[in-house]
């Protein structure tokens, strides 16, 4: 990432929160930095561009090459709305956003599916896997 010295904190704290490692930062003027990190692609993919700007005025710009494949921690989100499992609805994320991401997605449900005269549980149950 190229930016000026004054977002710097701020995009360090986005690719700390996508995961990111840090690898280097180095001053290429005397207001404007490069910041090195490793970002697992499945975190840029979304709005991490768009995060990017919107955290640095549109200052800033990056570019990435990709590094190859490391092995992660993932987990298999599996959706049961009235105890039958939808599978349209899994996803595969990261445990630390496992929660987070569970809970959107019940949450969400929620609010879209029609009230019913009995209760209809909605459930999130979850699988660890490792992949590469």
């Amino acid at each position: 990432m190229l930016t000026p010295k004054d977002y710097i904190g701020s995009l360090m704290e986005l690719a700390q929160d996508r995961r990111g490692e840090f690898k280097e930062m180095k001053y290429i003027t005397e207001n404007r930095a490069s910041i090195i990190y490793e970002l697992p692609l499945a975190e840029m993919v979304g709005d991490f561009f768009d995060q990017l700007k919107s955290r640095s005025k549109g200052y800033a710009s990056m570019e990435y090459t990709f590094i190859g494949y490391k092995e992660s921690e993932l987990i298999k989100l599996d959706i049961q709305i009235n105890g039958e499992p939808v599978e349209p609805l899994s996803t595969i994320v990261h445990r630390d956003k496992a929660y987070f991401v569970g809970r959107a997605l019940t949450q969400k449900l929620k609010e879209l599916i029609p009230r019913q005269m009995f209760k209809v549980p909605i459930q999130v149950r979850c699988a660890h896997l490792k992949y590469y």
